[in-house]
Parts: C-alpha cells; sequence; structure tokens
C-alpha cells in the first residue's frame, strides 16, 4: 500500500507542477497582452502630442491611425478578458490538483502514522514477553 500512495504521491505532484507550468505560461501572455495595451495607450499619447504640434500635417494621418488604434484596443481588451478567463480555469485546476494531492499525502501520513503505532505495539508485546519470562525465572 504505501509504494502504491507513494507513486500516486508523485503522480499528483508532477500533475500539480504542470497544471501550475500551464498557469505560468498563462501569466505570461496575460502580461504580454497587457503590455502590447499599454504599448498601445503610449503611443496613441505620442501621435496625439505630434498631432497637437502640427495640426495641419497630422489632419488625415492622425484619423487613420486614431481609428486602427482603436481597433486594435478594443481587440486587446477582448483577448485580455478571454486570458484572464482562461488563468481563472487553469488556477482553479491547480487548486483542484493541490487539493487532490494533499489528500493522498495526509493519507500517507496516516498509514505511516498507523505502521508506527502497529511496530511500537509490536515491540511493546515483545517488551511485555522478556519482562514476563524474566519474572518466571526468578520465581522458579
Amino acid at each position: 500500500m504505501g509504494k502504491t500512495l507513494a507513486n500516486l504521491i508523485r503522480l499528483h505532484k508532477y500533475r500539480v507542477d504542470e497544471k501550475r507550468r500551464v498557469l505560468g505560461q498563462l501569466y505570461g501572455e496575460l502580461h504580454d497582452l497587457e503590455q502590447k495595451l499599454q504599448d498601445l495607450e503610449n503611443q496613441l499619447i505620442e501621435e496625439q502630442k505630434i498631432a497637437k504640434s502640427a495640426p495641419d500635417q497630422a489632419l488625415f494621418s492622425y484619423g487613420r491611425f486614431h481609428q486602427r488604434a482603436m481597433g486594435i484596443r478594443e481587440q486587446l481588451q477582448q483577448a485580455i478578458a478571454a486570458k484572464e478567463q482562461e488563468v481563472e480555469i487553469a488556477r482553479d485546476d491547480v487548486n483542484e490538483a493541490f487539493r487532490e494531492l494533499k489528500v493522498y499525502e495526509e493519507a500517507e501520513k496516516n498509514r505511516i502514522k498507523r505502521v508506527e503505532e502497529e511496530r511500537t505495539r509490536k515491540e511493546n508485546i515483545e517488551m511485555d514477553e522478556i519482562a514476563m519470562n524474566l519474572h518466571r525465572r526468578k520465581q522458579d
């Protein structure tokens, strides 16, 4: 039984590690999307400054840029929302896998405790037998 539990624990540790790796990857992807959105916002601010400094030249180009940037912003915001949902699902998966691992670890801990208690009980019986034999020898 001990070997079986040890194998199950090892398997579940591997699953937890894999799910954590996936979660980390999703966090990285989410960070990249958020960074792209921030870069776009910064670029919008810079283009607005340029448009204000030279309004005649920026009249045509800024309008198209702004329209395209708003489309990209919307796409990025949708992608971020979708990625946040993926992260939440992955986080739940990690938590569930961790709970399962803890169940097996607790079962192993209890098994070891029972084995130790049984060993102690057998030692006590053996010691009692030795003491009884010594007592009988003294009486004889």
